[in-house]
């Protein structure tokens, strides 16, 4: 089992093929690269950032901030990866809570 650390995250990257992609990692102290695996880049700005005590309530908060809350928000989600951030992650590879919720967020375009 993977704990104790919040440099556990799942992030979704926005990609072309409009297929849902998610990777799974740990945090990098820098540039260096990743024997084996691929990167990911998270940029810094504006996120809503919701914390899930229950991981069994994942799916219907993510169904709920992206299906509700957003739309009366007064932002957009921003074309960047969303992800989460885990406290651990068990021996079967499910998460372990509380889990953090990242969306990307921008304006609302002016009319």
């Amino acid at each position: 089992m993977l704990k104790g650390s919040s440099n556990l995250y799942g992030a979704s990257p926005c990609t072309g093929d409009r297929k849902i992609h998610y990777l799974t990692g740990v945090a990098q102290g820098g540039s260096e690269s990743v024997p084996g695996g691929e990167s990911l880049t998270l940029e810094a700005g504006e996120y809503a950032v919701v914390c899930v005590n229950e991981t069994a309530l994942l799916r219907d908060t993510w169904t709920w901030l992206l299906g509700s809350w957003l739309s009366n928000s007064g932002r957009r989600e921003k074309n960047a990866p969303e992800f989460e951030r885990f406290t651990g992650i068990s021996e079967a590879g499910t998460p372990i809570g509380p889990v953090e919720i990242w969306i990307p967020l921008e304006p609302l375009a002016k009319e």
